[in-house]
């Protein structure tokens, strides 16, 4: 499979006049999402634990470069961080930012995150590691005085996408620092099918257990997803993804 997703990559890029000799640090999410708009010509995403909008965040780049082409909704429940989200993205008026968390059957939950007043004390990356559960912080090595509870609302998948009429989505993008799992879960894929899955396992980091993360797998190669897994991450792809008739004749 990795051989047919990298014979893919050098394809595309030969597509566009260039020749890849090393696959090493190419991100093959933005692969895969600049094949993709080329073949369609739009994408629509959505992305759940959207924190501001920067900071790792894997598809900003993606979304703002391709402003013209791509549009979505990004969802956010902190409302401090929140707020930078839509200072990031004011000049984008195709994202509809939301200040929500997807939960399957709460619509108001505790989130576990760090204090903002310790914020200037803590590594930046620790604003991205709010969480419903109460111990996440933990794999981190945060101690616990630097942690809050916070009352978020929530949405179910289902719900947001009967709220903003969604029935086509190109790409979801998942990162809810241990919640990934129930949210694919929830997905009626005989509904709505995204092309491309992206969420965080942290299996090295215990976020998703084994478990939990073999079920997923097999959820999703049952709806004809491929999988390729990153150190931290999963991209799930609709199999068709990489057949192109330009790019394999």
């Amino acid at each position: 499979m990795m051989r047919r997703v990298k014979s893919f990559v050098r394809k595309l890029f030969h597509s566009f006049g260039y020749y890849i000799a090393n696959l090493n640090g190419i991100s093959y999410l933005e692969v895969l999402l600049y094949g993709y708009l080329q073949n369609k010509k739009k994408i629509f995403f959505i992305q759940i634990g959207a924190n501001d909008g920067v900071s790792t965040d894997p598809i900003y780049n993606f979304v703002t470069l391709n402003s013209k082409k791509v549009k979505g909704v990004a969802l956010e429940p902190m409302p401090d961080v929140f707020e930078t989200l839509k200072n990031n993205y004011k000049r984008y008026p195709n994202v509809k930012l939301c200040n929500l968390a997807i939960h399957n059957s709460k619509s108001q939950m505790d989130l576990y995150k760090v204090n903002p007043k310790y914020s200037k004390d803590l590594p930046k990356w620790t604003k991205g590691i709010a969480s419903f559960n109460k111990r996440h912080h933990e794999l981190s090595g945060i101690d616990s005085k630097f942690i809050i509870s916070e009352k978020v609302k929530c949405i179910s998948f289902d719900g947001l996408l009967n709220k903003y009429s969604i029935n086509q989505v190109d790409l979801l993008q998942i990162d809810t620092e241990g919640y990934d799992s129930e949210i694919i879960f929830s997905i009626d894929f005989s509904k709505i099918k995204p092309s491309i899955i992206h969420f965080e396992h942290g299996l090295r980091d215990g976020v998703m257990d084994k478990n939990t993360f073999l079920k997923v797998q097999s959820l999703l190669r049952e709806n004809g997803y491929g999988i390729i897994v990153e150190l931290y991450d999963v991209i799930a792809y609709q199999d068709d993804l990489l057949v192109d008739k330009e790019l394999f004749g």
